[in-house]
């Protein structure tokens, strides 16, 4: 079965002892953590006190299951490998940081090779081609869309054909993944079969989101968080996962909190958690 676990993203303007506390108090044991540009999460860089993070970690009784680290260059990614491994967390997800054609070429086989190296596992996330900026949650970017990245099934396809790395899989995404018209159920049979399901998000879109306008733009927080009047029925993928016999991380995911206290935080994730409880009783009982 999956694991149910939660992504500290949502509480990017939170001191990480905080964030912890709060996810710790929603009854999750496992979170991952974010080294990531502005405006998303950087609880954790390289160079941080390792026994800090450990330490609070250890008191709020959780155990760190991934690092996402994205709108980072080849150098930086190599770095966040390195504090991966030092924390003992076996998976590092980031999306496709360059044009497809660098990225397969040059981008990624050296740090794949450091991923094995270390003993870590890199997840891409299968991601819309507009570039990372820090307003991207504006909607900026569409008119400047690359043709080539990892956003459609059949780019997950091929970016596991021509990069066949036993330390390479993906992180898949389930709003992108609405956006380009593509089925979830299948994206999580083709992986599971293949053993390339590393990471899945447990995560929503704004219903009035409008495709080919609103690029990275995917709603306010609580619109991205998974609710009963969501865009999709969770435990439709939840389903599969259990059927793939997927044991990897399901993670509860938003970003669009920019601004929001504390208690906001927790009280939208709390209401989006019990829903996706349910599915999950539904689902396994």
């Amino acid at each position: 079965m999956f694991r149910y676990t939660a992504e500290v993203l949502p509480y990017h303007d939170v001191p990480l002892d905080t964030a912890l506390g709060e996810l710790s108090g929603l009854g999750f044991t496992e979170v991952n953590l974010w080294s990531s540009a502005p405006p998303l999460a950087a609880h954790i860089d390289p160079g941080d006190d390792l026994s800090a993070i450990s330490a609070a970690l250890r008191r709020h009784g959780l155990t760190a299951c991934g690092l996402t680290c994205y709108g980072k260059n080849q150098d930086e990614i190599r770095d966040r490998l390195r504090l991966a491994h030092d924390l003992e967390i076996d998976t590092v997800v980031f999306d496709c940081e360059a044009h497809y054609p660098v990225f397969v070429s040059q981008f990624l086989p050296p740090l794949l090779d450091e991923a094995q190296r270390l003993g870590v596992r890199i997840a891409v996330e299968n991601h819309l081609t507009v570039p990372f900026s820090a307003d991207f949650e504006s909607g900026v970017g569409e008119d400047q869309r690359w043709d080539e990245g990892v956003d459609s099934l059949a780019q997950i396809k091929r970016l596991l054909a021509d990069l066949h790395h036993p330390n390479l899989g993906i992180c898949l995404a389930p709003p992108h993944l609405w956006v380009m018209n593509e089925s979830i159920t299948e994206a999580i049979g083709y992986l599971s079969e293949r053993g390339k399901l590393f990471y899945y998000y447990v995560w929503d879109i704004d219903h009035a989101y409008r495709r080919g306008v609103d690029g990275l733009n995917f709603g306010p927080g609580e619109r991205q968080l998974p609710r009963p009047d969501g865009v999709l029925d969770h435990a439709v993928p939840f389903a599969a996962l259990a059927r793939a016999g997927y044991t990897g991380v399901a993670s509860l995911k938003c970003h669009g909190t920019a601004g929001w206290p504390l208690e906001r935080i927790t009280r939208e994730l709390r209401g989006s958690d019990a829903y996706v409880r349910e599915c999950l009783r539904r689902v396994c009982g």
